[in-house]
């Protein structure tokens, strides 16, 4: 019988899943301070330094994208988010620990009168405010927050792969939390984090069909480009444009485009989509004033 290699989990796992759990368990480390203060400081120089790290990573590995396989956080693009918008986003993934549900859902299902979704949008705001304002603790999740963070973030760059003690020795390394970890547990807490994604993924289907087309679809161009809309919740509107969707091309916004890989993807772009300037292509998903028919819209 073959010996198991205790590092055979590396040939399956992209290595930027290691970089990732390298900045979560430097946050996780910072979030254990005992003293306010310390702590404090040293998890806000943890996050200043994560977006650079975000945008490193998606340049020197070009061929991932910037996605989650989750549906607690919304349109993750490769532009950083702005300082609201990641509070936007770190209440996105307060909620889902606390609920096992993203919380888009919860609030069209509160638009509904859903007393239910309700309860659960005032008691996460309440204590996501505690945690805000230095009054916690608040109650704990329901599950091991460290172990689900890791396997969603892990799950698409190879932890999906791994037999059961290949996936306990990779947590042996990379996880934060100090423990000895159990093969047969872990193996079970993964198929329980797939689980919550698909029971996710299923329940959102019938919110989002009601969602303008250019809202939930990209326009896919000659070329391999494909356009993309990003509407933000701290108000900015812009279009992603990348090629089969990985790697940044170009960004769009109402006045125009605002960065290039390519310098000559300037001239390039706008024929690519069969239009002929960028406020054209902006005007396919944000079509207000717009003068012109938008093109047929792609699943």
């Amino acid at each position: 019988m073959r010996r198991r290699h205790p590092d055979s989990w590396k040939k399956k796992v992209h290595p930027v899943f290691i970089e990732i759990a390298a900045m979560y368990r430097a946050l996780a480390e910072a979030q254990h301070q005992p003293r306010r203060e310390k702590r404090t400081k040293e998890v806000r120089q943890v996050l200043d330094v994560s977006s650079e790290k975000r945008a490193e990573l998606l340049e020197r590995f070009s061929d991932i994208a910037p996605a989650m396989p989750c549906f607690q956080v919304i349109d993750i693009g490769y532009l950083p988010p702005s300082p609201a918008e990641k509070v936007e986003r770190v209440f996105d993934w307060f909620f889902f620990r606390r609920n096992r549900s993203p919380r888009w859902l919860a609030m069209e299902r509160e638009k509904e009168g859903d007393l239910e979704a309700h309860s659960q949008l005032v008691r996460a705001r309440d204590e996501f405010w505690l945690l805000q304002n230095g009054h916690g603790p608040v109650p704990s999740f329901k599950v091991d927050a460290t172990h689900s963070d890791l396997l969603e973030l892990g799950l698409h760059h190879g932890l999906s792969k791994l037999t059961a003690e290949e996936l306990a020795d990779c947590f042996q390394e990379l996880c934060p939390c100090g423990n000895l970890h159990n093969p047969d547990a872990l193996k079970k807490q993964r198929g329980r984090v797939v689980k919550d994604i698909e029971a996710a993924s299923r329940l959102g289907v019938m919110y989002r069909l009601r969602m303008p087309a250019r809202e939930r679809f990209a326009v896919y161009g000659a070329d391999g480009f494909i356009a993309k809309r990003y509407h933000l919740r701290d108000g900015q509107r812009y279009v992603e444009i990348t090629r089969k969707g990985i790697g940044l091309e170009s960004v769009i916004d109402a006045n125009g485009f605002t960065g290039f890989k390519n310098e000559t993807n300037v001239f390039r772009l706008p024929a690519a989509f069969f239009v002929q300037s960028p406020d054209e292509i902006f005007r396919m998903f944000f079509p207000e004033d717009q003068t012109h028919p938008a093109p047929i819209v792609n699943s």
